[in-house]
């Protein structure tokens, strides 16, 4: 490959997209890059500031995703596939933020793949993981949440003139596929 290759992966916090690149590194290599520790590296070295993962919803979106931007520049290989982790929208305590295109555009994102699954089932994975604390959401918010994800997602794509693939959990065994077209 002889030059870098942009995925944002994205999906609802708890969608199970960690579970998903795990699989992915069976039979796919490409570099990851976490949304959220790269803007708290860059707060890091920038401020001296450190934030926690799940207080970065808490602070300025704009500012994080220049973060974001910044890190992404600095860390991201020159080569090869790289699979941003991220999201499309940020459950805020002001209510849902939608990430602009033009960040997705900054990083050179040449696709969109889109992790979705059964409301109830993102519900329990988040009730269940007792490493993050994440705002108390019902099924139906986190339904409502994800098709605004998906929107968000398909206006990026849209608008960068890039590939999206909505991708439902249960496809995992084919992730590879959509990473690596």
């Amino acid at each position: 490959m002889s030059r870098r290759k942009v995925v944002a992966l994205t999906g609802l916090s708890g969608v199970g997209k960690s579970t998903l690149l795990e699989y992915a590194r069976r039979t796919l290599i490409f570099e990851l890059l976490q949304a959220g520790d790269l803007i708290k590296a860059e707060r890091q070295e920038r401020q001296g500031q450190y934030v926690a993962q799940d207080l970065l919803r808490e602070g300025n979106i704009d500012d994080n995703q220049a973060l974001l931007i910044s890190g992404f520049m600095r860390s991201a290989p020159e080569k090869g596939l790289i699979v941003l982790d991220g999201h499309t929208i940020i459950d805020t305590p002001d209510g849902l933020v939608e990430i602009s295109p033009s960040v997705f555009s900054a990083i050179d994102v040449s696709r969109f793949v889109v992790l979705v699954d059964d409301a109830e089932k993102i519900a329990l994975r988040r009730l269940s993981d007792t490493r993050r604390t994440r705002p108390s959401r019902s099924p139906q918010e986190l339904a409502e949440h994800q098709e605004r994800s998906v929107l968000a997602a398909y206006r990026a794509a849209l608008a960068l003139r890039v590939p999206l693939f909505i991708v439902p959990l249960n496809e995992r065994r084919d992730i590879a596929v959509f990473l690596d077209q």
